[in-house]
């Protein structure tokens, strides 16, 4: 039998959390050549009553210097916050399948179904939080600008570390994300789709994040993000149908007792026909021993050739909820009106609009009069 060598979720789950740190460090090191023109102006300021000859020279060489310098900050911090979460996701699921691999032996498809059920709770988080992410970028340039210029103005002896500690803490944040999220998801999966999937999740991100730092706008992010998180979602979903159906195996195989074949098979007697909506004698991703790619339709979309009413309204109700939750964070951040009604943010920011519009009409009519 073939091993599971690549874990379609677990990719997902780096790489998102890969291209968000990328979004950040992408910010510290725009940031870093904002600083190194801001004291570049001020040197210009300061030099003008001075000999202009071979002035220009030495400032693009000091630009150039305090540039590397920010830059050299801002990537050991981000490696040295990569490493310690590395170091501690190891270690957490290193001590996982060492000292806890035979916990569900018993009742694998319980606790397959608890896991699949956690891990498709965790995407539908991470993929509405996901959406926000094309703001990042100018919430973090504020927030990081605002902090460098502090910790500049007080000439603290952490002033000069500002741009190693600010990736150092938003790398390792995000790390230990990650670790929490692969955890969730690696408990109900085996130990060698770990490590290839997460390799490749982080090159994949890290690669994104450059090219969105080098050549994308502001809508090609948003399009990027908006077509990620629809396939972070397809996943949850088909996690979410799977963990149904990972509790009504369970169920069905208790009923049967325990002489029961473990082999996948397609046949009558593979499965409950109580409930049952389509069964197909082919197309099964479970079977072990011809499952013919259909386990990554599984894995991706949560194909299965054998649906019950259960699994296909769970199906139904996890994108129903992902619209829900859609729309109703939109009403709160006041984008839309529900039934009517807006949110005390949409409130303000109609109230805003309206001003702004009275000033621009109150300018027009004092220029025609």
């Amino acid at each position: 039998m073939a091993k599971n060598l690549f874990s379609v979720p677990i990719f997902f789950i780096v790489f998102r959390e890969t291209l968000e740190a990328a979004i950040i460090i992408s910010v510290l090191l725009g940031l870093a050549e904002h600083v190194a023109q801001g004291r570049a102006s001020n040197s210009d300021a300061a030099s003008d009553n001075q000999e202009d000859t071979g002035t220009n020279d030495s400032e693009q060489v000091q630009r150039r210097r305090l540039i590397r310098k920010l830059r050299i900050q801002i990537f050991l911090g981000s490696a040295a916050g990569f490493l310690i979460a590395l170091v501690i996701g190891a270690a957490f699921i290193g001590v996982w399948f060492t000292k806890a691999s035979n916990l569900w032996q018993k009742s694998e498809e319980l606790w397959e179904g608890i896991f699949e059920l956690i891990a498709a709770l965790m995407i539908f988080v991470m993929g509405v939080t996901m959406l926000k992410m094309e703001r990042a970028k100018t919430k973090w340039r504020i927030k990081l600008q605002r902090a460098f210029d502090k910790q500049a103005d007080a000439k603290a002896r952490t002033g000069k570390w500002a741009l190693f500690i600010l990736p150092f803490i938003t790398v390792l944040r995000e790390g230990m994300e990650a670790v929490v999220f692969v955890g969730g998801v690696a408990l109900g999966q085996a130990a060698t789709s770990i490590p290839i999937a997460a390799i490749v999740g982080l090159i994949a991100g890290s690669l994104c994040g450059w090219l969105l730092y080098q050549f994308a706008s502001r809508a090609t992010l948003r399009i990027f993000l908006v077509v990620l998180t629809s396939l972070l979602l397809l996943i949850g979903a088909g996690l979410f149908s799977r963990s149904i159906g990972s509790f009504e195996r369970h169920a069905y195989n208790a009923l049967l007792g325990a002489e029961i074949d473990d082999a996948g098979g397609d046949g009558p007697g593979s499965y409950d026909v109580r409930g049952n909506v389509w069964h197909l004698d082919c197309c099964n991703p479970d079977n072990k021993f011809g499952s013919q790619g259909w386990s990554v339709f599984n894995a991706i979309f949560g194909w299965s050739n054998n649906a019950s009413l259960g699994t296909v309204l769970g199906y139904v109700f996890y994108w129903i909820a992902v619209m829900v939750t859609l729309v109703c964070l939109k009403f709160l951040e006041g984008r839309t009106t529900l039934f009517g009604k807006e949110s005390e943010v949409g409130r303000k920011r109609r109230e805003r609009r309206e001003e702004s519009y009275e000033e621009k009409g109150d300018s027009t009519n004092d220029q025609l009069t």
